[in-house]
């Protein structure tokens, strides 16, 4: 049985998309939900989290292509910081078993110069989004130091629950990546 729920998170062109397509390939039976910004995030991300937990509990892979941690990562550098405190929401899915697929490559500097090509050849939402890569990638690595359950959880690296994809790496191998983060979600208890 394949009732989990996955979180992939990561700034903009980093591969989310590419990999959840090739989840919703293999796994027929999932489900996909593409969050974006919102005018009340914690009601849109509360909304998101108990619909994924109900349709895991119907038998569901659900897949999530962006979640509370972006709040918790754009907001600081796009707003004033995030509109709510995440650890409700953080508590409730790791009841679930959830895993959360960190992609955030590791050559920072690559990222950032592909967004640079990418917002050329198709519309991207954010003109530059190079403090947005350093952030994720501060988070991974326990850097950072802003007051958020991201940075209680940091560095995201030690954690069971948080696994990292890196395209740049990892790309053209989706199948391996796919068998890697089920996996891992497969030890998370439940």
């Amino acid at each position: 049985m394949y009732a989990r729920i996955i979180i992939f998170e990561g700034p903009d062109g980093v591969g989310k998309t590419t990999l959840i397509n090739h989840f919703r390939k293999e796994f027929k039976n999932s489900y996909y939900m593409h969050l974006r910004v919102h005018k009340d995030m914690k009601l849109w991300h509360t909304a998101s989290m108990r619909l994924a937990i109900k349709k895991k509990n119907q038998g569901k892979l659900v897949l999530l292509d962006r979640h509370w941690p972006s709040e918790q990562c754009y907001s600081y550098i796009y707003r004033d910081g995030p509109s709510y405190d995440a650890r409700f929401i953080y508590d409730k899915l790791k009841t679930e078993g959830t895993l959360y697929v960190w992609c955030s490559p590791e050559n920072t500097d690559k990222v950032k110069a592909n967004h640079r090509i990418n917002r050329e050849e198709r519309e991207e939402e954010y003109y530059d989004i190079d403090k947005v890569v350093e952030l994720y990638d501060n988070y991974w690595h326990g850097f950072e130091d802003r007051q958020n359950v991201l940075w209680e959880l940091s560095p995201l690296k030690l954690r069971n629950d948080f696994i990292r994809y890196d395209m740049l790496k990892e790309g053209d191998n989706l199948e391996k990546v796919t068998d890697k983060i089920m996996d891992r979600s497969f030890t998370l208890g439940l």
